[in-house]
């Protein structure tokens, strides 16, 4: 689908070698010789037999894809030259909560999105992705309209890329990658919507390099976070960092965000990611600061073994300064544990259970049991129920929800 289906789930490389992206100086025989390479560094990649990851089944399958449209095009006598790409995904929730005895009976068409893509030519591409949330976008509702990406990507070398636009930030499991036919539950994992502020877009310029041992790593420059001072007028909740997204439009940039990243996958089944983010300011304010350095660390680790997958990721932001200690914000973390069990290629079962705090706050936590319908590969259906303690807001009740992609 949108920039996942082309650019992340094949890491910027199969882009080069998509039909859509072919270029007048291509021929079938350039792309056959490109697909024999791609297959056989696939077939080295089983060397542990039923442990292939996600990604390396879609990798699979994109080669397949990709090899019969050249057999189709080259049977008809050419093939199409168009740059264009287009997805998309959408979601639909209903959720049935009770809140402290609050009775919550809520149906939303959460978000929907287009993705267009551009290939300039075989080195180089335009992403961008639109989202209108909430359905309706106008000053008496709740909706938005948003552009969380836009940027260009270069091909420096085939393992080393250069972002430039507005981009996802390379940090947690699914804040790049969170197409509802992606990840378990209705809702996105709670501790990336809180300590982990999912969608998490900014502007700026990022690399991405791909190393032959099964390391990468990424390091971006953007803009950052921003919390207000409420003694000049502000009503927003201070050190809320999720409310603290600047989005790219007019982001106050006295202080840039440095965000850094190292993954590895060079064992089949297994992924390692971590991560940091720092920013000199807060407060992003020429004058004396409100707020001073914040700090991201965190981590996650996915190892597929067969058909259960077990998922574990762990984040936390330390605030520098007496304001950020005398609103019990210095500290915010926490973290969350996941198994599911793809049944078979319709049914999937996942349990999770999440904890995270404010130093302020005694310790919430969130369990989460349910499962996904896939009644094919781009449509999902899903059901869980969620239990919180006191202190998270004791919200309890099941989820209901629809997805696809494109």
């Amino acid at each position: 689908m949108r920039r996942v289906g082309l650019y992340l789930v094949l890491g910027g490389a199969l882009a080069s070698f998509s039909l859509q992206a072919a270029t007048e100086k291509e021929t079938v025989e350039d792309l056959t010789r490109r697909i024999e390479s791609l297959e056989k560094a696939l077939k080295q990649s089983e060397s542990v037999k039923n442990k292939k990851t996600e990604n390396e089944k879609a990798l699979e399958k994109k080669v397949e894809m990709l090899a019969d449209i050249i057999e189709k095009g080259d049977a008809a006598g050419g093939m199409s030259q168009s740059p264009v790409h287009m997805g998309g995904y959408g979601e639909l929730h209903y959720n049935a909560l009770d809140a402290n005895g609050e009775d919550i009976r809520e149906l939303d068409f959460h978000r929907m999105v287009l993705f267009f893509g551009y290939q300039f030519n075989d080195w180089a591409r335009f992403v961008t992705e639109v989202e209108v949330e909430h359905i309706i976008a106008s000053g008496s509702s709740r909706g938005a309209v948003e552009v969380e990406q836009a940027y260009v990507e270069m091909d420096l070398a085939s393992n080393l890329h250069l972002k430039t636009g507005a981009m996802l930030m390379p940090v947690g499991i699914i804040n790049e990658t969170h197409e509802p036919t992606t990840f378990y539950g209705v809702e996105r994992p709670v501790i990336e919507q809180t300590i982990i502020p999912t969608t998490w877009w900014s502007a700026g310029a990022g690399l991405t390099h791909h190393l032959d041992n099964g390391f990468s790593y990424d390091f971006y420059v953007t803009e950052g976070l921003k919390t207000e001072d409420p003694a000049m007028g502000s009503t927003a909740e201070p050190f809320n960092l999720k409310k603290g997204k600047q989005k790219s439009s007019f982001a106050d940039a006295f202080d840039l965000a440095m965000t850094g990243r190292v993954k590895y996958k060079g064992i089949p089944g297994l992924e390692l990611a971590a991560y940091m983010q720092y920013q000199p300011d807060l407060d992003q304010s020429a004058k004396e600061s409100y707020a001073d350095s914040a700090t991201l660390l965190g981590g996650h680790v996915i190892y597929q073994m067969g058909d259960v997958t077990l998922k574990g990721l762990y984040a936390r932001w330390d605030l520098d300064g007496e304001n950020a200690q005398a609103a019990g914000k210095e500290l915010q973390d926490g973290g969350y544990a996941e198994v599911n069990w793809k049944l078979n290629q319709q049914w999937g079962l996942f349990a999770r259970h999440s904890i995270w705090s404010q130093v302020d706050t005694e310790e919430k936590n969130q369990s989460d049991i349910g499962f996904n319908f896939y009644p094919f590969e781009q449509v999902v259906f899903k059901f869980d129920y969620q239990i919180q303690n006191d202190d998270a807001g004791n919200v309890d009740g099941f989820n209901l929800g629809f997805g696809y992609h494109f």
